[in-house]
């Protein structure tokens, strides 16, 4: 059997992500903010235990490269969402955290990216979606390595 592109992994993936972001995206143009935004957001908000992020290691997480994980914090800094910081024990390091405007409008997003989820999972079992989880964890762990 030849390739076929719309069976091929990396193009069902990049269409089943790209169908989600729109979704999402879609649910924050009231707050206006793209998806990236509201990932760094995110991010920030379950680290805000930490003394805030270093940019690189943000974008690490989320899997963004430097540009992207640059010109999203630039976007919410003129926001007023995110601030920097100078990193207490290295004053070379910038550390990023959420403002205090950031902090009240994370709280209203959470429920936007679940209803997404639930959209996207509509259908599947609770142990389809437990073996979705795992394979793609697996596929982004094959990939690495």
């Amino acid at each position: 059997m030849s390739f076929q592109i719309d069976r091929s992994l990396g193009f069902l993936l990049n269409r089943a992500a790209s169908t989600m972001r729109l979704a999402l995206e879609d649910r924050l143009r009231p707050y206006d903010l793209t998806a990236p935004q509201w990932a760094v957001l995110e991010r920030l908000a379950e680290l805000a235990e930490d003394e805030g992020q270093t940019m690189s290691s943000l974008g690490q997480s989320l899997g963004f490269d430097r540009p992207t994980t640059t010109g999203v914090v630039k976007r919410l800094e003129l926001k007023g969402l995110v601030e920097r910081t100078a990193d207490a024990s290295d004053g070379r390091v910038v550390r990023l955290a959420l403002s205090e405007r950031g902090r009240a409008q994370v709280s209203e997003l959470p429920p936007l990216a679940a209803e997404v989820n639930r959209k996207a999972a509509r259908g599947l079992s609770r142990d389809e979606r437990a073996a979705l989880e795992r394979l793609l964890l697996r596929v982004i762990a094959n990939m690495k390595g």
